[in-house]
């Protein structure tokens, strides 16, 4: 399993099967993964991004790491707190676009700032990628903070969205 690690956190990539159990049954991944129980799970709206990264993932399973949820795991709590999910393998102009949520409970512990920071970092690493880009709906002043603290610059906007990047330096 491809993992990531930052002081107070492990963020794991999802293969296809944990991933199915992500969606149908998250307490069985928590057993398998060996992690403590959560409090609360995804939501109707998230269960149905994860559907759509599976349905990729199924397609291109050599790439998983570009289509699945990367689960952020607390290691003082031994359970997990978020997601970040890659959207795919870098587009032409070296691209590559993500999504998050952190678990209602855990939301305001800077968890998800460490794991973008971290995550950011490790996908400018990679040779094809060039930009990481996020966008954000333009109430959600939670996730535009997260995006500033770790270094994102906002590049466009929307009637509903704001679009924002990471660069190679």
């Amino acid at each position: 399993m491809n993992e990531l690690n930052t002081e107070r956190l492990r963020i794991l990539a999802l293969n296809e099967e944990n991933l199915r159990l992500l969606i149908d049954d998250p307490k069985k991944l928590e057993l398998q993964l060996s992690l403590m129980e959560s409090v609360s799970y995804l939501d109707a709206e998230l269960q149905q991004a994860m559907e759509i990264r599976h349905s990729k993932l199924v397609r291109d399973k050599e790439n998983y790491i570009w289509y699945t949820n990367w689960l952020i795991v607390s290691k003082s709590q031994n359970c997990s707190v978020g997601g970040i999910m890659l959207k795919g393998l870098p587009n032409d102009s070296g691209e590559v676009v993500v999504g998050y949520y952190t678990l209602p409970e855990y939301q305001g512990n800077g968890y998800m700032t460490e794991a973008i920071h971290s995550m950011k970092n490790w996908l400018l690493s990679q040779h094809k990628v060039k930009f990481v880009v996020a966008d954000t709906e333009k109430d959600n002043i939670a996730s535009h903070r997260v995006l500033v603290k770790s270094g994102a610059v906002l590049y466009k906007e929307t009637a509903e969205l704001l679009y924002w990047r990471f660069s190679r330096k």
